[in-house]
């Protein structure tokens, strides 16, 4: 009955992990902030599309090949997450092809600065994780979250409580699950949250009141 009610918990978490993965939530949290920011559903298909076709098409296009070309070169059997969680360079390889064409793409449409402010922070906080990753295994799905939840509560005016339910059920899957420490799960948070804290700064959207 343990074990049952044990690999229900297990199924559950991973779920979750699944369901809140950064790639899914970005979609969904781009496509919020340009609908804010978008007058008409026409402009708001054009910026949506042009923040996430960059974003998804080089990293999901590069890591396909290399992982094709490594698995045909060796023999062995790889999944993405194993082959590229193995790698740090890679991994700062990946970040760099997720962030920089998207962000130079939105800056040439001169894209609307809420929208802009949302990519730069979320590609600098891929880049700086993958970075701290050479050094210390920190959580990306938390730092990626957290850069994702903060345009939604600045410019989407999303419930703090609401984004902070769902950052503690992440960190709770992903602890149960025993991909990180609750040191790393809090390293992932933290540095989610200063990057784009700072990136919001900058762009002068900060400080709010909610």
């Amino acid at each position: 009955m343990m074990e049952k009610k044990e690999n229900t918990a297990k199924k559950v978490a991973r779920g979750i992990s699944k369901l809140l993965h950064p790639f899914i939530v970005l979609a969904v949290a781009v496509a919020i902030v340009a609908a804010e920011v978008s007058p008409s559903f026409a402009v708001w298909a054009k910026w949506t599309m042009a923040a996430l076709i960059p974003a998804y098409l080089f990293p999901l296009a590069y890591m396909q090949t290399k992982l094709v070309i490594v698995t045909r070169s060796t023999g062995a059997q790889m999944t993405l997450r194993s082959f590229f969680r193995e790698r740090p360079n890679e991994l700062l390889l990946i970040a760099c092809l997720f962030a920089l064409p998207n962000i130079l793409l939105l800056y040439s449409l001169s894209s609307p600065n809420a929208l802009t402010a949302t990519m730069v922070s979320v590609g600098l906080t891929a880049l700086m994780v993958s970075l701290a990753n050479r050094i210390y295994r920190v959580s990306i799905h938390l730092s990626m979250i957290i850069s994702l939840a903060i345009p939604l509560m600045v410019i989407a005016r999303i419930s703090p409580l609401l984004i902070a339910s769902i950052i503690l059920l992440l960190g709770l899957a992903r602890y149960y699950l025993g991909e990180h420490t609750p040191v790393q799960l809090l390293a992932g948070f933290l540095l989610g949250l200063v990057v784009t804290t700072g990136v919001f700064y900058c762009f002068g959207f900060l400080p709010v009141t909610f």
